[in-house]
């Protein structure tokens, strides 16, 4: 792998087929309210995400982000500075009205590659209004001494996505032959061991991983003592137009996962169908929504997109995803037209 930096953006050379992508630093001027892959999302609640590093060292076959070395949709991937997310942190903090605002810090691919992920995570928990601070994880990345930074930093929680225990068809399912499973499920243990809640979420995948879920179940039941966290968050298999599909798997409808989940609940005598209440996620205040859908706004470019033929932008005090459009110079301005803004994440296409 060959790393070329040039202003804002590293450009990695893959020795894997020759892709080129970028790696984007994300800081001032460019906001962290409006985009899916990094800075933060407000949802309308009391539970934040925060999502500091896009890029992912697996390729799971059933990934509905197209993450990792094997991408086919991204350019970009994108790191944000520790201290301009605090600084951002506190801006969303600050127009909520609930006592303890909770923390989720995922994304698009592996958050706790970031470089100075406990850093953040300290940071974060100097604020008593912070409540839960739960991170996402596949597990790949985590040792004894990153699991004990990250519980002298403050995490309360690890999500860690195991979607099999068998050691074959965990490599399977991670896109990776060096994945291993047996060591993610030691450190897991070792977590849980020092004081953190482990909860573990597989993804179920039908006529793929059924009886792996029931294993992986059951194994949770024996070996995970949360204080206060559910010890499961079974995910339902998505398929997404722009990501990874298993050739002859249908993606189940909701209606057949909740049976799915209820069927296991019987046999294992473990709850699996959890909602909002049980992470203590209720209504909040949402941040304002400066820009509107049909809005005309003038948007001065900061890098290359995440996906092809998209650029990112910023106006009004949030990011804008500017799509149809390949490559433009950093600094221009072009002028735009809204075309979604749901949770304050933004679309727009250039104007006629």
């Amino acid at each position: 792998m060959v790393v070329e930096r040039s202003g804002r953006e590293s450009r990695v050379i893959n020795s894997v087929g020759g892709r080129v992508y970028g790696i984007v630093r994300v800081n001032e001027p460019l906001p962290l309210i409006g985009h899916i892959a990094f800075g933060i999302i407000d949802r309308g609640t009391n539970l934040l995400q925060v999502r500091p590093y896009s890029a992912c060292h697996l390729s799971c076959i059933f990934c509905s982000v197209d993450a990792g070395p094997n991408t086919r949709t991204r350019i970009s991937d994108f790191i944000v500075d520790v201290d301009y997310m605090l600084e951002w942190a506190w801006y969303v903090v600050s127009h909520k009205i609930s006592k303890k605002i909770h923390i989720l810090i995922d994304g698009v691919g592996e958050p706790l590659l970031h470089p100075e992920i406990d850093r953040l995570i300290a940071g974060l928990r100097e604020s008593e209004r912070i409540g839960v601070i739960a991170a996402e994880t596949h597990g790949a990345v985590l040792n004894e001494n990153m699991v004990r930074r990250l519980y002298e930093a403050g995490i309360s929680r690890l999500n860690i996505s195991i979607d099999s225990l068998d050691p074959e068809k965990a490599s399977m399912l991670a896109g990776a032959k060096w994945y291993n499973i047996e060591r993610v499920a030691e450190m897991a243990l070792y977590a849980n061991s020092i004081g953190i809640d482990v909860m573990i979420t597989p993804v179920w995948i039908p006529g793929v991983n059924d009886r792996d879920i029931e294993e992986i179940v059951l194994w949770a039941k024996r070996n995970i003592n949360n204080r206060s966290s559910p010890i499961l968050g079974i995910q339902k298999y998505v398929i997404h137009r722009r990501g990874r599909k298993i050739p002859g798997v249908v993606e189940p409808s909701w209606d057949s996962f909740y049976s799915f989940l209820e069927t296991l609940e019987r046999k294992t005598g473990v709850k699996l169908r959890l909602s909002p209440e049980d992470f203590g996620v209720r209504p909040d205040i949402s941040i304002p929504k400066p820009i509107r859908v049909g809005n005309k706004v003038a948007v001065k470019i900061y890098s290359k997109g995440w996906l092809k033929g998209e650029v990112i932008g910023y106006a009004k005090g949030r990011v804008v995803t500017i799509v149809g459009l390949d490559d433009i110079d950093e600094e221009a301005e072009i002028l735009v037209k809204i075309i979604s803004d749901k949770d304050n994440i933004y679309l727009a296409r250039p104007a006629p």
